[in-house]
């Protein structure tokens, strides 16, 4: 038991921070410690690792879509990065315009208010006339063009379906 008290005594002091104390310095002039150094530099690279991951990991463009969990997209060779624009989903057999339930007959004057919308909040300005659709890719026909249909007949010229990239 005495020889392990004797080295912890002896570790303590001859240790870099006994060296370094200010209540009772072994030496007359206090030294800089270089793991001082060590430390901020360890520091500064784990900051800029996290820095970097963080920005690599969010995207810059943000999320336009949401999915169901048992929605499956269809798959395009040709596809673009999506744009803001209204999205109309079909999940099931409900129908939403930008995340509101509607019904297949009130989706015309939906998307008439949409272009009021946009008519109000930015005059001067040409509207695009773009629509996102975005169903499964199982979805019977019928209903996808009732959405075409009722997109086209409300102003929407340029519709567009959001896919996977293959």
């Amino acid at each position: 038991m005495l020889e392990t008290q004797s080295v912890l005594t002896d570790t303590a002091m001859t240790s870099v921070l006994a060296g370094e104390s200010q209540l009772r310095p072994s030496h007359a002039k206090v030294k800089r410690n270089v793991n001082a150094d060590l430390l901020l530099t360890a520091l500064i690279d784990a900051f800029s690792i996290l820095v970097i991951f963080l920005l690599a990991s969010f995207s810059s463009s943000g999320e336009l879509l949401t999915m169901s969990k048992d929605m499956e997209l269809p798959k395009a060779s040709l596809n673009e990065i999506l744009e803001r624009n209204p999205v109309v989903k079909i999940d099931g057999t409900k129908l939403y315009l930008e995340d509101k339930e509607i019904t297949t007959d009130s989706l015309i004057a939906e998307l008439i208010q949409l272009r009021k919308q946009f008519a109000e909040t930015r005059p001067g300005e040409e509207y695009p006339g773009i629509v996102t659709v975005q169903a499964d890719r199982r979805l019977k026909y019928e209903l996808l063009n009732q959405i075409v249909l009722a997109a086209s007949a409300a102003g929407f010229g340029d519709i567009r379906f959001a896919v996977l990239a293959k």
